[in-house]
């Protein structure tokens, strides 16, 4: 009987800590009818923002998604920002950033980008495809070149900074937003599915 417990026991212990693959979402907008293949779950950057309180902090959520529409295929970055500080009594913005330009950035480089101005509509996308884990959010989209996207896959930025934001007017710094919890399967299972295989990587 002991013997029993103790393997049903192990058993327990491998399943608690057996993870999940992170494999993209399949998604065909009822609206649009424009397929998209989206990253699992977007990364997660963080920064203190110490203009509101001691321990208040901002979030991006970064994902990148593939569209197809009809046959015509791309490859979007998504960048959400939110926060989990009420700003309504406070002489800034009631809303979070909005992310404009952004810097990407890594030990030994970095990459800007620029926003299209149609925002979620441009991707064909008729409801939000990376949220905040609650409203307000900002959101945009930014067109990503395979080149781009093979940077991407090979190590998760360090870094996201909002380059022409009003908050940082205000707060006379830029606002950067440290990697908090950017998992590199998350792009290297979307790299798979998306068909790039080892040419994203190169």
């Amino acid at each position: 009987m002991i013997a029993v417990l103790l393997a049903l026991a192990a058993a327990l212990s491998g399943c608690a800590t057996t993870t999940r693959e992170p494999w993209p979402v399949e998604r065909l907008d009822p609206h649009t009818a424009v397929h998209s293949t989206i990253m699992a779950e977007p990364w997660v950057f963080a920064r203190d923002a110490r203009e509101i309180a001691v321990h208040a902090r901002d979030y991006l959520h970064v994902g990148v998604v593939q569209t197809n529409r009809a046959g015509q295929r791309a490859f979007w970055l998504g960048v959400v920002a939110y926060s989990t500080v009420d700003r309504s009594a406070l002489p800034l913005p009631p809303r979070p950033a909005r992310p404009g330009r952004i810097r990407l950035a890594w030990p030994e480089g970095t990459m800007e980008l620029s926003p299209v101005p149609a925002g979620r509509g441009a991707i064909g996308a008729s409801e939000p495809l990376f949220t905040g884990p609650q409203p307000p959010f900002e959101e945009a989209w930014y067109p990503l070149s395979t080149a781009q996207l093979a940077r991407l896959s090979r190590e998760p930025p360090v870094s996201v900074t909002l380059l022409d934001d009003e908050v940082s007017a205000k707060v006379g710094a830029e606002l950067r937003y440290d990697a908090w919890q950017t998992e590199a399967a998350l792009i290297e299972r979307f790299v798979e599915v998306a068909g790039l295989g080892g040419d994203a990587t190169r």
